[in-house]
């Protein structure tokens, strides 16, 4: 036995420093949890779904309560903040229905009969409410006013344009004002305040491979609005603390990285075959080929792609069928087969292809330039979540003898849809906004404990042969989580 525990100790020891490379994330070794004499008996957060605890594709309880301004609030509680209940618009587990099929829209893992094909998707469950369980209660504003669906447009908003489905739900008035997340900060008059929008200006453009909307925002509109933000902010709520978060670049998610290395690896096995792929404002046949050699110029496909994957080499027009096409395109043949022949190429709508991948990069560099113009001139706090996100993406994140990574569902820091953080997830990023907020503001307020957090509930150990694993998505799973960006 002592001969198999040492034999066991060494094994670790050699897991552990074969980790090397990797950002660590320990516990900080800071005194006793405290505020240091700064004031906060009000804290609330601005953001959009990453703010909402939305995650799998829904809001659902069991996640909300580990939304990372949840942890933050508690974690300022446990310093001795005086914030009371961290209110929060609840939507009863299995979470908020589809709008199209009256179904909890949350993902799950539906079946892993084929380890390294799962199927994954909403389940067909019941929803307990169309609403926040707390709605008829609460005679305030949330706290937490993440939104999901909204861009940066969405913060002064008063009728609702940029609000999407949630806004009616989570959006409350105030004094008889109209519903806007600025007015119920304004009605709250909090002293901490995260600010954590913009996203939206450019993951819906990326989402839909460029096509729905065709653009990112502009960015003198993006650099007025955000002014306009922290501007009425700090003339509108007293002696306010703010902190800001920079956009993470699309590529850094599994959203965009999943599908591609696993479509060429079934090209390679077909006999080095190329896909065929339509390039920007191309709906016909495609001019684009690639046979995925080089990874950093290959397009990138989307997650909204793994139906698809599997059909590759097919004759099919599955594609334009489920997305309810009244004819073919001019110039598509589906007696072709699909992907492999530039008459029945892999569509543009889940595929980025180099320039699409330019301009959500641009604007995602135009849009963090602004964001840390701005906090500067208005003295909010900078979290740089671009450089966090490029960093696992190209390092992993150590985390109590832990790797994360952004791999789909191993990495262990994002959910089934492939853009929005697990529970872990969700404890980095409050951790990332902790750290600044005490060198920033002087306070003792201690990291989330990452690692008690629940994990992603799927037996990973299925998945250790994850560079083989084409995940399924059907395509009407993604009708609610397409909705947030296409208001």
């Amino acid at each position: 036995m002592k001969y198999v525990n040492n034999i066991l100790m060494v094994v670790t020891l050699l897991f552990v420093a074969g980790l090397t490379g990797c950002t660590t994330d320990a516990p900080a070794d800071l005194p006793k949890a405290s505020l240091n004499g700064v004031t906060i008996n009000k804290y609330v957060a601005v953001g959009n779904s990453l703010a909402a605890g939305y995650q799998s594709s829904g809001l659902y309880k069991s996640a909300q309560k580990y939304s990372y301004p949840k942890l933050i609030a508690d974690q300022l509680t446990a310093a001795g903040a005086g914030v009371g209940t961290f209110e929060q618009p609840y939507w009863s587990d299995p979470g908020n229905p589809d709008p199209k099929t009256g179904k909890a829209a949350r993902y799950v893992i539906i079946s892993l009969a084929d380890p390294s094909n799962p199927v994954i998707g909403p389940k067909g469950e019941t929803p307990t409410a169309t609403s926040p369980e707390n709605a008829a209660t609460l005679a305030r504003p949330y706290d937490n006013l993440g939104l999901p669906g909204a861009p940066l447009a969405g913060f002064m908003d008063t009728v609702g344009t940029y609000q999407g489905g949630f806004g009616a739900a989570i959006i409350r008035g105030a004094g008889g004002l109209p519903k806007s997340q600025f007015r119920a900060v304004k009605a709250l008059q909090p002293q901490l305040v995260t600010f954590w929008l913009g996203n939206n200006d450019v993951l819906g453009y990326a989402t839909t491979g460029g096509t729905s909307p065709a653009a990112p925002t502009p960015l003198a509109t993006f650099t007025f609005l955000y002014n306009q933000a922290l501007d009425t902010l700090k003339k509108s709520v007293a002696n306010v603390k703010i902190i800001v978060g920079t956009i993470p670049n699309v590529t850094t998610i599994p959203f965009f990285t999943t599908i591609g290395p696993k479509v060429g690896a079934k090209l390679a096995a077909a006999g080095g075959l190329a896909l065929y792929y339509q390039k920007k404002g191309e709906s016909g046949v495609a001019s684009g080929t690639t046979k995925f050699t080089n990874p950093s110029g290959d397009p990138l496909i989307c997650l909204t792609g793994s139906p698809y994957a599997g059909l590759i080499g097919t004759a099919t027009g599955k594609f334009y069928k489920d997305n309810g096409f009244p004819a073919l395109p001019a110039g598509i043949d589906t007696t072709k087969p699909f992907g492999v022949h530039p008459q029945n190429p892999w569509p543009n709508a889940l595929t980025l292809d180099s320039a699409e991948i330019a301009i959500a990069g641009q604007a995602v560099s135009d849009f963090n330039n602004a964001i840390k113009t701005v906090a500067a001139a208005q003295g909010a706090a900078v979290v740089d979540f671009n450089a966090i996100f490029t960093d696992i993406n190209a390092n992993g994140k150590l985390i109590s003898g832990v790797k994360y990574t952004s791999a789909y569902i191993t990495g262990g820091l994002f959910s089934l849809d492939g853009v929005h953080p697990t529970n872990r997830g969700a404890g980095v990023l409050a951790n990332e906004i902790i750290k600044v907020m005490n060198a920033k503001f002087g306070t003792n307020v201690t990291s989330v404990d990452v690692s008690s957090l629940p994990a992603l509930e799927i037996p990973l150990g299925k998945y250790m042969t994850s560079d083989k694993m084409l995940p399924y998505i059907a395509p009407h799973s993604w009708d609610s989580f397409l909705k947030l960006w296409q208001n």
